[in-house]
């Protein structure tokens, strides 16, 4: 018997850009193709289907007709809902959706998830295979759920599966949002979502875990660090699990270019870039700018380098310019050493043309990170409010 483990789909608006968004749908579309094509018993989804608790109606319409192929050919779905697929502020996720109409089950379902004074959690037993999971949240969790959650697994199954969307400490405190001893024993493959990256054999406990990372290239990030896309087919019978290999599915190709501006001109890096583009066919272009230009960064004209690029068939253009720095926008460490982050953040916004109330509602969002969304959104309409009433 096999399953797939895929996650971080991420259906939807995620670029400004629909041949992008189409790749990310290609790539969902590739990887059903392989589950009818090789008589995969079953799909573990480990949250984020979609990019957005809203998606629009077309990336519903595209889900829809590709879980109807699943359902056609016998496939199972197994989903828990990501940090994406729920709206801010709100508990129930579009995934319900799809399992109200039986296209999909939700493992989080009112079913499957009780909270309370204990969460108590159940799943399903498929081909010999018990599957249960929790769903991500847009705020840290290990003290909310993990803590208090009660498991009533099947234990005549041959593999236990737990599927969770969440980073682990594991991958590094920076990003954390569960400690990795946080999550429930006793369960032989841990299907992780959340984390981009593609990592694997991370054992614990008994099992095994693993992260997918995103099925497409959801950002420029991606892009240069992350060489493969795919998801994982996971073989196992009564002894238990057997085999565990990654598939890579076909994304565009990728042209990824570093320009050092050190003592040049703005003409001079434009001249550099465009000298560097070639006729191509749909390739995805990444320009990293670093250094200190002898010139202001805003008289690059990124407009002409991007017409050019596009001319020559360019699908998706993505310049970098963070570490690029002139006279009048250079930042010395020693001074962001010495200064408190709020302040390093005022300063920025400021010098960026924001006004007082502006910068209220930005370093009110970015300190608000994590809280409860119902008292943000008081807090927000008064804000709001208030800017509406003032006097010129």
């Amino acid at each position: 018997m096999k399953f797939i483990h895929v996650g971080d789909t991420h259906i939807g608006q995620v670029y400004k850009n629909d041949t992008r968004n189409n790749d990310i749908k290609n790539a969902f579309t590739q990887m059903i193709d392989y589950a009818i094509s090789e008589k995969i018993d079953f799909i573990v989804h480990s949250g984020d289907l979609f990019d957005s608790g809203t998606p629009p109606l077309e990336s519903l319409l595209f889900v829809t007709d590709e879980l109807n192929r699943l359902k056609f050919a016998g496939i199972p779905l197994f989903v828990i809902p990501g940090s994406h697929d729920v709206g801010i502020g709100e508990e129930e996720s579009i995934i319900e959706l799809f399992h109200k109409n039986n296209l999909l089950t939700n493992l989080n379902s009112k079913k499957y998830l009780k909270l309370g004074e204990e969460v108590k959690l159940k799943g399903e037993t498929y081909k010999e295979a018990f599957i249960c999971g929790i769903k991500g949240k847009r705020s840290k969790v290990e003290d909310e759920i993990f803590k208090k959650l009660k498991i009533d697994i099947d234990n005549s199954a041959f593999i236990k599966i737990f599927a969770f969307h969440h980073t682990i400490s594991y991958l590094g405190e920076k990003f954390k949002d569960l400690d990795t001893e946080s999550l429930p024993k006793g369960f032989d493959y841990y299907a992780a979502g959340h984390w981009h990256g593609h990592k694997e054999n991370i054992e614990y406990d008994r099992g095994i875990i693993q992260y997918p990372g995103s099925l497409e290239y959801c950002d420029e990030k991606e892009i240069v660090d992350n060489p493969n896309r795919g998801f994982f087919v996971i073989a196992y019978d009564q002894n238990g699990i057997n085999s565990i290999e990654y598939k890579i599915i076909k994304t565009r190709n990728k042209q990824i270019f570093g320009i050092n501006s050190d003592n040049k001109k703005p003409l001079d890096i434009e001249n550099e870039i465009i000298n560097k583009l070639s006729k191509n066919d749909g390739d995805i272009l990444v320009l990293k700018l670093d250094g200190k230009l002898d010139g202001k960064t805003s008289e690059i004209n990124l407009v002409k380098i991007k017409k050019i690029g596009y001319e020559l068939g360019y699908s998706y253009i993505s310049i970098n310019k963070s570490k690029l720095s002139d006279k009048d926008t250079d930042i010395q460490e020693d001074d962001i050493k010495t200064k408190e982050l709020s302040t390093i953040e005022y300063e920025f916004l400021k010098k960026k043309g924001y006004n007082e109330k502006e910068i209220k509602i930005a370093r009110y969002l970015i300190d608000s990170l994590g809280e409860k969304p119902d008292e943000i959104k008081k807090e927000l309409e008064a804000i709001f409010y208030s800017y509406d009433n003032i006097k010129d």
